[in-house]
């Protein structure tokens, strides 16, 4: 296993049990190897514990000291942590002379996630992003495309969709759900979780330029929650690039029925869909005709990590999703907050909380159906006139450095 990567898994619960399955597929290909772990509180989970200990794992209960122990040892620290935690820990392991694999997003605000680009440029290592759409084969060929030229300049990209979460989601952790915790910005929801994937495909395809998103000129949001929690479940959001692309961004973690995130993207030259875990089609004004970008059925997930291996070892020119590529979501993120001037909490008489398969729910109220038209007038929720929604200001990111809300 001399020429395998070594890494180190930051955490055993929630992600980081994505992040484990991925490692051992790396280890079956014979790319990686699992070399160490970092359980904070082993107490809370004996069976893995025992099960790395069986392996011969080293184990630490401390990020420090696991970063002061394996340096000429470890390669690669993945980050599946609180993301509160992402922007200090990566810019230790940078420090410290590591590589680094964060989960999305990579911080919730622009300072924090600038100290991280700051930190990777001083030190020898590098930091890939979670984002893991940029590493599927129908994303990256429909950037191709559209950086051909295929559908002209992009006028318009809109992103719709409508995920259910029930309460145990918003309590797997104790920042999910959360604005702050402790003195700390988490940003939770969909706009800063959930869906984060699908406002950064938007900044992705509006820019033509291979590696580059586009960079946001100014957000107008609305922000809500129908869920009894801090943070928000439901966001609307109307993006304008500095390449003057409009990017409307609709989505609810509080829907009545679910569907999978939609985009649909609008050139003066041609049109082009994609679905979650679907294939794409681009209709370009030259032929009429539908061409078909297929879903290779690959797994996105073990893609960001045999990008990151093999890009570490010289194997491949780029990373699919540097971290200097997530900076304008992050604006996009701030910017809307800022917009809306935090989030609103939608009245009791719209919403329907009920338990359902030992879970309780909390339904929005025709969430669904004014989506879908949003989506269809590229419309925010108080431009349609919705009695629980409140129009904000747009708000512009020329020179744009802190979030301080």
């Amino acid at each position: 296993m001399e020429n395998q990567t070594k890494i180190c898994l930051v955490g055993v619960s929630n992600f980081a049990r994505s992040h484990h399955k991925c490692i051992r597929q790396m280890e079956r290909e014979k790319l990686a190897e699992l070399s160490c772990v970092v359980i904070r509180h082993p107490e809370k989970y004996p069976e893995d514990v025992k099960r790395y200990r069986e392996e011969g794992m080293r184990i630490y209960d401390s990020y420090e000291d696991m970063l002061a122990s394996e340096q000429g040892r470890v390669e690669l620290v993945c980050l599946p942590t609180a993301i509160p935690d992402h922007s200090h820990q990566t810019i230790q392991a940078l420090e410290a002379g590591y590589n680094v694999l964060v989960e999305k997003p990579p911080a919730p605000t622009i300072q924090e996630l600038d100290a991280m680009i700051q930190a990777e440029a001083s030190n020898p290592g590098f930091c890939a992003v979670g984002f893991q759409n940029q590493s599927q084969n129908t994303v990256r060929e429909l950037k191709r495309q559209i950086g051909l030229g295929r559908l002209g300049k992009i006028r318009s990209v809109r992103v719709k969709a409508a995920w259910i979460r029930t309460d145990s989601y918003y309590h797997r952790n104790e920042w999910a759900g959360r604005f702050e915790i402790n003195g700390r910005y988490v940003l939770d929801g969909p706009t800063g979780n959930a869906l984060a994937h699908y406002l950064f495909n938007a900044l992705y395809w509006s820019e033509p330029t291979w590696g580059e998103a586009a960079i946001p000129a100014e957000v107008t949001a609305e922000i809500y929650t129908a869920h009894l929690i801090q943070g928000e479940d439901t966001a609307g959001l109307r993006v304008m690039t500095e390449g003057r692309t409009e990017i409307t961004y609709l989505v609810t973690l509080a829907a009545e029925r679910e569907y999978h995130p939609i985009t649909y993207i609008e050139g003066d030259r041609g049109a082009a869909q994609w679905k979650m875990g679907a294939d794409a089609v681009i209709w370009s004004d030259e032929s009429g005709q539908g061409e078909v970008i297929l879903n290779d059925g690959q797994s996105e997930h073990d893609e960001v990590f045999r990008n990151a291996i093999k890009y570490l070892r010289g194997e491949a020119q780029e990373l699919n999703c540097p971290l200097r590529m997530t900076r304008p979501y992050v604006l996009a993120l701030n910017g809307a907050y800022e917009s809306a001037g935090g989030r609103e909490q939608i009245p009791d008489p719209y919403v329907r909380r009920y338990e359902a398969g030992g879970e309780m729910h909390t339904e929005l109220k025709g969430i669904n159906s004014a989506i879908n038209e949003c989506f269809r007038q590229r419309a925010l929720y108080s431009e349609m006139g919705l009695e629980w929604a409140r129009p904000s200001q747009p708000f512009r990111l020329k020179d744009y450095q802190e979030f301080n809300l």
